[in-house]
């Protein structure tokens, strides 16, 4: 199989197995190769030089982050990514907001922000199930995934199990588990 075929038989794979999506920014930021970010809520303080290293070593003209904003550590990044002017995906796990912060705003004016969010208009708070969604979409659109950690038996650590297209941070030498039979 070659890669147009692959890329065809996983964008069908997408298209039939994500919710359907609401957005507001920039569509054009789909196509580009993404790579995700996830962290668990609770990040041991050893554990987050390795998040900054990797922030760090951003470029806008070379990557393209999705990610949430539900974690602290999350909505660190996030707006780290904001001030480097690094093309972002946010995907969210509750109802777009109709109003932003003033550099959310600036993203969205410089096409550099896709808001996206299987919720509609009545979810306003983030619950288990809409995290849970949440990260589904941001596995399944993302070309790599960087874990700048995840807590033993967590959902994160369940919802990469078997994925082979994980780097996790806090353990340079990770090798994916097996996907549950």
């Amino acid at each position: 199989m070659n890669n147009q075929q692959f890329e065809d038989q996983l964008s069908a794979y997408i298209m039939n197995n994500t919710p359907p999506l609401y957005q507001s920014g920039n569509g054009e930021l789909m196509s580009k190769k993404k790579t995700a970010f996830l962290c668990s809520r609770q990040v041991p303080e050893n554990e987050t030089v390795s998040i900054y290293r990797w922030t760090n070593q951003l470029s806008p003209e070379r990557n393209c982050i999705l990610c949430g904003n539900h974690s602290k550590m999350e909505q660190e990044v996030f707006h780290m990514l904001l001030e480097k002017k690094i093309p972002i995906i946010l995907v969210l796990a509750e109802s777009i907001k109709e109003e932003w912060s003033p550099p959310i705003k600036l993203a969205l004016e410089e096409k550099r922000l896709l808001i996206v969010t299987a919720c509609n208009d009545k979810v306003h708070r983030i619950n288990y199930q809409s995290a849970y969604e949440r990260n589904e979409i941001i596995l399944l659109l993302a070309n790599h995934i960087i874990i700048g950690y995840c807590r033993p038996g967590g959902n994160i650590n369940k919802q990469i199990s078997g994925k082979a297209n994980v780097t996790l941070l806090h353990k340079p030498h990770y090798q994916p588990a097996a996907p549950p039979s």
